[in-house]
């Protein structure tokens, strides 16, 4: 397997601008419920370009597409070798308006791009999901003002002037009565992903103007202007296809943008003033994580390394060193898809040879390959956004695997993204398989054994790991810069770009705090250093010159306080260490807070004790030079903070308080109940 920095697909073939015309069309109203009438959108067809992309003229022929690319990945022969990873996987995920007061608004990563959250405010009103359910709390009036039930849990919200946007999602659905095509089937027991539309101008009836549906699994969501953009994947494990609205998506407005995908991504896009939506399906790899700028959606879709891949390449290897007529065989076996049919020709071949030149083949069958060993990598799908016009740009292919949103960003006509790369090496065994007869003799049970065809195993191990990063320039899709195999044996934690320098955090023992500039695109360069005990889980710029980072030492919560004015001499200035401590802000940025006004970091907690274990939220001051604790408020299972004006919410699934951020003094309480 080639292990490039860079790897072009039939995407590069695209031209800036190539898009699938959209499916655009008016919501469908709730039956009972007050609507908006609303038009489709008018005008002629947009112009668009798909070369290189594979389009279908029919559903039989998407069909046959689909039955020829699942054919290699059911393929799972007998016993296989385990893969062994070292240091253990990475941890996983995906704005409001402003009210009459100072508000808090979600904790995202690219200012002026909200992110779907269970708590949003404009500072008149708290929008609070828990369970099935979606609370509309006044701060005026300190009550619930009405609440929203929903058959199944809901995922997230957002807030756009007088609408409420809900995202829910059911497991298991079935797509009941829907319309089918002859020959692909709905996607039965994905999940159905609803996104409902309320105008919330009178907070105790909200009037649902809308919905619309998708079937798959929420990859995530943002908010750009008026527009909101859901990706949704279904993962392809017989000939089906995804759903909006009951319906089969229109083959117009689906492409393959890869030859051997495992899941339909749809992209829909709603004009939250108009509501009307278009959507868009592409043919890919599964995405993994979403990022947005203010002009492009890129979709991260994770390849690891898989048994498939590892023995594809092992049996064409060996394939190779047989004789010409049986190597065309195999390899043509190969090309189409059998490598069931392979491997029985394959381990045919092998039980013919004697042990020791079978023995010689695999040694050099696996020297060679591991010359050049096997490693993850991702592909990036780049769209460009223009309100509901989503154009697919292109695609690229870099080694390692993500961490999470964080450890990509985009700056100026630039991208930069950080992996870690796992190295794997193949490995090779035949084991002569042996044949049991059972007889009796003299009135006793006596075994024989003679050798049969025997099997051969493949696998793969990890051997290595190190971090990437790289800098694509976004008008090429080229990689025009890269730092490669940082901190082997470790694995990414944190990253955070701040200007024109890359902060970067990685971890096995102790916590190494990179600085890597990259003013220069095509020549990152590794300027600062800093080993320190524990390990940062997030980071957050407190002010140019200042990074907080909210991580882990000696198993219970750290907060650092780290100068990063000069990033060639950066250092930690300041800590708190909390044990026997866990924070839900360890893998949710959401549950963040920065109040800047008052320098306030907001986080909630849970700290654990001989006596049982306590949680609520901490409240933590901060200064140029230094970190204090100001208050552990208490508050069972909170998982989100938010400040309006002088007074601070918390909030759990099912109580929110209400305490004063001048004394920190409980003001009062207000159940969800309803």
């Amino acid at each position: 397997m080639r292990k490039h920095v860079f790897v072009t697909l039939a995407l590069a073939t695209v031209l800036i601008g190539a898009f699938i015309p959209p499916l655009i069309t008016g919501f469908l109203g709730r039956e009972g419920s007050k609507t908006t009438a609303t038009q489709m959108l008018q005008g002629t067809s947009p112009a668009y370009n798909l070369e290189g992309l594979k389009r279908f003229g029919n559903y039989d022929e998407l069909y046959r597409f689909l039955e020829k690319a699942l054919a290699a990945s059911r393929w799972y022969p007998g016993l296989v070798i385990a893969s062994l990873d070292l240091l253990g996987a990475p941890r996983g995920e995906g704005g409001s308006g402003a009210g009459s007061q100072q508000a808090s608004r979600t904790n995202v990563q690219v200012e002026g791009v909200d992110e779907p959250d269970v708590v949003k405010t404009n500072g008149e009103l708290v929008i609070v999901a828990s369970g099935n359910k979606v609370f509309v709390i006044s701060t005026g009036e300190r009550v619930v003002k009405s609440v929203i039930a929903f058959e199944t849990g809901v995922k997230g919200l957002f807030l756009y002037e007088e609408k409420l946007v809900v995202f829910t999602e059911s497991y298991g659905y079935y797509y009941e009565a829907v319309e089918s095509t002859q020959s692909l089937k709905p996607p039965l027991g994905v999940p159905e992903l609803r996104v409902y539309f309320y105008n919330i101008t009178i907070p105790e009836a909200p009037v649902l103007l809308g919905e619309v549906s998708v079937s798959g699994y929420m990859l995530g969501s943002r908010l750009l202007d008026k527009y909101v953009y859901l990706v949704a994947n279904t993962y392809i494990y017989e000939p089906i296809i995804p759903y909006v609205n009951g319906r089969p998506v229109p083959l117009e407005t689906l492409v393959a943008v890869d030859q051997h995908p495992d899941a339909y991504t749809v992209i829909l896009a709603v004009d939250l003033e108009e509501l009307v939506y278009a959507t868009y399906t592409f043919l890919v790899r599964s995405g993994g994580w979403l990022y947005m700028s203010m002009r492009n959606l890129y979709i991260a879709c994770e390849r690891p390394v898989t048994f498939i891949e590892a023995s594809t390449v092992v049996l064409k290897a060996i394939a190779e060193r047989m004789p010409p007529e049986e190597k065309g065989e195999v390899l043509n076996l190969l090309n189409e898809g059998s490598l069931d049919k392979a491997y029985e020709r394959v381990n045919k071949y092998l039980s013919s040879l004697s042990d020791d030149v079978r023995q010689k083949l695999l040694d050099e069958v696996v020297s060679e390959i591991n010359k050049e060993p096997m490693s993850d990598e991702t592909t990036f799908y780049v769209f460009n956004v223009n309100g509901l016009s989503v154009s697919l740009q292109g695609s690229f292919t870099i080694p390692g695997l993500l961490l999470d949103q964080f450890a990509m960003e985009e700056f100026g006509g630039f991208f930069i993204v950080a992996t870690t790369e796992s190295i794997y090496e193949v490995r090779a065994y035949f084991y002569p398989a042996l044949s049991l007869v059972l007889y009796e003799r003299g009135g006793g049970v006596e075994y024989s054994s003679s050798n049969v065809t025997g099997t051969l195993h493949i696998g793969w191990s990890v051997i290595d790991t190190g971090n990437n990063v790289f800098v694509i320039d976004l008008e090429s899709l080229n990689v025009t810069g890269s730092l490669r195999h940082l901190a082997p044996g470790e694995r990414i934690y944190s990253a955070r770009l701040i200007g024109d320098v890359f902060f970067l955090v990685t971890f096995r023992r102790v916590d190494p705090l990179f600085a890597i500039d990259v003013s220069d695109p095509g020549n990152p360069v590794v300027i600062g250093f800093l080993k320190i005990p524990g390990f940062s889980e997030y980071l957050h710029p407190l002010s140019s010159d200042r990074l907080l980072g909210i991580g882990v030492e000696e198993g219970g919560l750290k907060i650092s306080l780290f100068n990063v004015t000069d990033p060639v001499n950066m250092s930690e200035i300041f800590k708190i260490n909390l044990p026997s401590t866990w924070s839900l802000a360890l893998y949710d940025h959401h549950a963040v807070t920065i109040h800047s006004g008052m320098q306030l970091v907001l986080i909630p907690f849970t700290r654990y004790d001989g006596g049982g274990a306590s949680s609520g939220v901490l409240v933590i001051k901060y200064g140029s030079d230094e970190l204090r604790v100001d208050a552990m408020l208490p508050h069972y299972s909170c998982v989100r903070t938010i400040y309006v004006g002088n007074e601070l919410y918390t909030i759990s699934p099912g109580l929110v308080k209400v305490f004063s951020l001048e004394t920190y003094k409980e003001l009062l309480q207000i159940p969800l109940l309803g």
